[in-house]
């Protein structure tokens, strides 16, 4: 080889020495996260009442063959109510997070 081609390769190797970077860089990223819950309830009450007066009558009576003869008288009286009730409730909760991350360059 001659002395002109090993300088001109020496040259080379100087340039790609002079282009390489003088600084490098650190890069963070950026994470997030989301979480939502949600419940619910519900409540049916029926309730009644019935309320209500009996009353009876009994007559008997004595036939002259000797058998006898009853007599009956029933009255009676109903009343009823009744009501409900419906309750309904719920409760949400969400939440998110985020975290952001930035690039740094340094000086080698």
């Amino acid at each position: 080889m001659s002395s002109s081609a090993v300088t001109q390769k020496n040259q080379g190797q100087v340039a790609k020495q002079q282009h390489e970077p003088k600084q490098a860089a650190a890069y963070e990223s950026k994470e997030a996260s989301a979480s939502a819950n949600a419940s619910a309830g519900l409540n049916l009450n029926i309730f009644g009442a019935i309320s209500g007066a009996f009353s009876g009558k009994s007559k008997k009576q004595q036939q002259p063959d000797g058998s006898s003869v009853e007599n009956r008288e029933e009255r009676s009286h109903v009343q009823g109510a009744g009501a409900g009730r419906l309750d309904a409730a719920g409760a949400a909760n969400a939440e998110a997070r985020s975290r952001e991350e930035r690039a740094k360059i340094m000086e080698k």
